[in-house]
């Protein structure tokens, strides 16, 4: 059971009126059917574009007529991609969701220019195969210099990203996943940690198997990579990653992780697989020194219980240690010092340096940067050493300067010139790029000054055990 279908005129602009006509159908004769049109162009090979339903007669033909054309600016083709009627159910008086139509693809498929002024009507197929070699070419372009070194490619398995059909990118392809999966794991973990403790239930294999179902795995494919050495083309995979999962993360409201990347080389052949999990970065330190309290647990949990705002910024902190972006992690760190500042240094006051002289162009604590300054300095730290055998002040402008060039563009790039210019700022961030030596480095310090800080807001209020 088939159908012919058209649309007309073969050659149309956005806006223009056309009519879809339907015939060699008399399996619909006297029916309402509902029709589909999809657009092909060189960036999608198929688009849904709209549906409506058609009166299709007792000689099996039937029209549609639409007054205001097509809403698409890009040139493309548009045609009928199927039509069927909707099913009567079994049972009109039962609740029951609307039932899909039973659509039929059409025996041949006819194509319409739209936005092409320079295709003649008898050169519409011809339109549709230039916009797939313009497809073609703009996805699966390599990452690196093709001939420059040697030829690679790449997977990275995705979590927390549901695909549900390919979708092809600028280098690669994001593939949906490939295989059901359960976290087996979590089970046995829980199972054992019952064991242990003496409890005699045990998670049901069988009960549990659907709340266990993963479907949040993705694949990124970038099958051409050229790369000098393994660690370059490794590099510029999980750089176009970043890229993707940034993108698919607002595209799909969802919050994708890289979890592992498989890098094969063809010269030899050989494939390397590389776990991306994050490393445990807490304390290694057991017992009571290390956090491992009933105490310590009574006397922080009592205070984050107690006050929003330290739960707040205990939960801004979190969050900057879970970010593996270094630029990012300086400005969610300096994040939680601006915000406990806001909260706990009065504004408009001078900020006097340690050798007694104002901030530099009368800056006050109504500005970030002496806010924080006095906000650290007011916490009365134990005896540090900055990075760069420098003091507060250079820490705090630093770091400060990190931030705004995160702010500002996005990362701190210290050969790009629209940066350099920056000179309240510039000459500060790119001291963070290098560190005395026995110095763990700007960005641990600046993590382990949050941690103080946060610490010195939980002992105002939290009780004495």
């Amino acid at each position: 059971m088939t159908f012919k279908a058209q649309i007309e005129p073969s050659v149309l602009q956005m806006g223009q009126p056309f009519t879809v006509t339907v015939n060699d159908a008399p399996q619909w004769s006297n029916k309402t059917i509902t029709v589909q049109i999809e657009s092909s162009d060189d960036i999608e090979p198929l688009t849904a574009v709209m549906s409506f339903t058609m009166e299709v007669g007792a000689d099996g033909t039937g029209s549609w007529h639409h007054a205001s054309g097509f809403e698409i600016e890009r040139e493309c083709v548009v045609f009928v991609s199927a039509a069927g009627t909707t099913p009567s159910p079994s049972d009109l008086a039962s609740p029951q969701s609307p039932l899909a139509p039973e659509f039929t693809h059409p025996e041949f498929v006819s194509l319409t220019a739209l936005n092409s002024p320079s295709t003649a009507s008898d050169r519409v197929a011809g339109l549709y195969l230039d916009l797939q070699k313009r497809r073609e070419a703009r996805y699966g372009q390599p990452l690196g210099t093709p001939g420059q070194g040697t030829p690679f490619r790449a997977a990275v398995l995705v979590e927390g990203l549901l695909i549900t059909q390919p979708i092809q990118t600028t280098h690669g392809t994001v593939h949906p996943q490939a295989l059901d999966v359960y976290d087996g794991d979590v089970r046995d973990i829980i199972n054992a940690s019952l064991e242990k403790l003496g409890w005699p239930g045990r998670v049901n294999d069988e009960a549990w198997d659907q709340r266990l179902h993963r479907q949040d795995f993705a694949l990124f494919e970038f099958p051409n990579i050229w790369a000098s050495d393994e660690s370059e083309a490794d590099s510029l995979a999980m750089a176009e990653t970043d890229r993707l999962v940034l993108t698919l993360a607002y595209l799909r409201y969802a919050a994708p992780r890289p979890i592992l990347i498989a890098l094969e080389s063809f010269t030899p052949q050989q494939i390397r697989f590389r776990s991306l999990r994050a490393v445990y970065t807490g304390n290694l330190l057991g017992g009571w020194m290390g956090g491992e309290s009933s105490r310590e647990l009574l006397r922080v949990g009592g205070a984050l219980a107690t006050s929003p705002k330290v739960e707040l910024y205990v939960n801004l902190y979190l969050e900057a240690r879970r970010e593996k972006q270094e630029d990012s992690r300086y400005f969610k760190l300096w994040a939680v010092l601006e915000t406990i500042a806001i909260n706990e240094i009065a504004a408009g006051a001078k900020v006097l340096l340690d050798n007694g002289t104002q901030w530099p162009n009368g800056g006050t604590t109504s500005q970030a940067a002496p806010r924080v300054f006095e906000l650290v300095r007011s916490a009365g730290l134990p005896g540090r050493q900055w990075p760069d055998a420098g003091d507060l002040y250079d820490f705090v402008r630093s770091v400060y300067g990190r931030r705004n060039a995160t702010a500002h563009y996005g990362r701190f790039v210290p050969a790009d010139p629209a940066q350099q210019t920056q000179t309240q700022w510039y000459p500060w961030a790119i001291r963070t790029l290098s560190a005395e030596s026995g110095h763990p480095g700007w960005l641990w310090e600046l993590d382990n000054v949050v941690h103080e800080i946060i610490g010195s807001q939980i002992a105002k209020i939290a009780t004495v055990l």
